[in-house]
């Protein structure tokens, strides 16, 4: 196996923290609320508690192998053929993950700051930037993650500054007005938003503790992190606009940021957005590191070409963003990879705990 130096627990919560906000930060709640309206952020806090519960459905398989990723342990679970056709189905939803990300963030960027570049510099510079980080160590990359967290918080702080203005506190009265249906209804999209704790499933071998519980608390502290943030900016948006307002501001934080006037600093949203783009970038490398371990473990013996991998696949991704950039397009790809994070992050986890639990009580019998 190619040698990693192991993590720590803080670096695996910057790690899991900033995989998950990534482009999801600035349309939060636009697709939570299409049914649920002003309780959105209820659908949010429950879609929270539902990645909580899928963390530890992951805690306890991985560990049933500490000491192997789960490229290795799924063919022990269900077979070699199997284990080949899953860890090359993870690593083509990786390389989607880090696609969906780079070419979402960039229709972004085209539609309300860079009009005039050409989208295809800022696919490769996501990329090419994106490519060159998931090269390197796991150590290396939660390094520089960490790095990229005081980036994160100086954008926290920019919302908090911009957020409350006027605004209308009457908007979340009364609590549940519009159903328990539609505020479950709402939760799947808001779910959508908290992907990137499946990374557990390939670091847990990789994280320095002195008991594997103190993973699952790591985890618990990401994930918890997560579910208040996105609450936060949830509450900004809807103290901010209308209920048939969020129906047409497909990005509200954005446009939060743009109405805002301070006198210290002009075109809040344009620094807003220049600093969120090394945020997504984790996400883009975070994803292309993964598509290529998975990839490396698809023969017999882990292939030493890990550099080779993440390059392949960052050329791929970059190409299909290139030439296929209509939006409508991505959008329908984008409702088929939701599907598929669900499967990818909630059924075959449980699956893979549910068979092994079965094996291992069938071997002793």
């Amino acid at each position: 196996m190619i040698h990693f130096k192991k993590i720590t627990l803080n670096q695996l919560i910057c790690l899991v923290i900033l995989t998950q906000v990534g482009v999801s930060v600035l349309s939060i709640p636009f697709e939570e609320s299409r049914n649920s309206g002003y309780d959105a952020w209820m659908s949010i806090l429950i879609a929270g508690i539902i990645s909580q519960i899928e963390i530890l459905i992951i805690y306890f398989l991985a560990k049933r192998y500490p000491d192997q990723p789960i490229q290795q342990y799924v063919k022990s679970i269900i077979g070699r053929p199997l284990g080949f056709i899953l860890n090359l189905f993870i690593a083509l939803y990786c390389a989607q993950s880090s696609f969906m990300v780079a070419v979402s963030y960039v229709d972004v960027l085209t539609r309300w700051v860079l009009f005039e570049t050409p989208w295809f510099i800022l696919i490769l510079l996501s990329f090419v930037i994106g490519a060159y980080i998931a090269s390197s160590s796991l150590r290396s990359i939660s390094t520089i993650t960490q790095t990229i967290m005081a980036m994160f918080l100086l954008c926290t702080a920019i919302i908090l500054t911009s957020g409350f203005g006027k605004g209308d506190w009457r908007h979340f009265f009364p609590i549940g007005s519009h159903g328990i249906g539609a505020i479950l209804k709402d939760t799947i999209p808001a779910f959508w938003a908290y992907a990137g704790f499946e990374l557990l499933l390939y670091v847990f071998p990789f994280v320095k503790s002195k008991k594997k519980k103190d993973i699952l608390i790591a985890m618990s502290i990401a994930n918890g992190f997560t579910t208040l943030f996105y609450l936060f900016i949830s509450v900004i948006v809807l103290y901010n606009f209308s209920e048939s307002q969020l129906n047409f501001i497909p990005e509200p934080m954005v446009f939060i940021l743009r109405k805002f006037r301070w006198p210290i600093v002009q075109s809040l949203d344009i620094l807003f957005m220049a600093i969120w783009f090394s945020v997504t970038t984790v996400t883009v490398y975070v994803y292309l590191f993964l598509s290529a371990r998975y990839l490396a473990f698809l023969g017999k013996k882990e292939i030493q070409k890990h550099s080779l991998f993440v390059w392949i696949v960052a050329l791929l991704c970059a190409l299909v963003g290139i030439f296929f950039s209509d939006m409508e397009t991505i959008k329908k790809f984008a409702k088929y990879h939701n599907a598929l994070t669900l499967i990818i992050i909630i059924t075959i986890p449980t699956l893979l705990l549910f068979i092994s639990i079965v094996r291992e009580k069938v071997a002793r019998k």
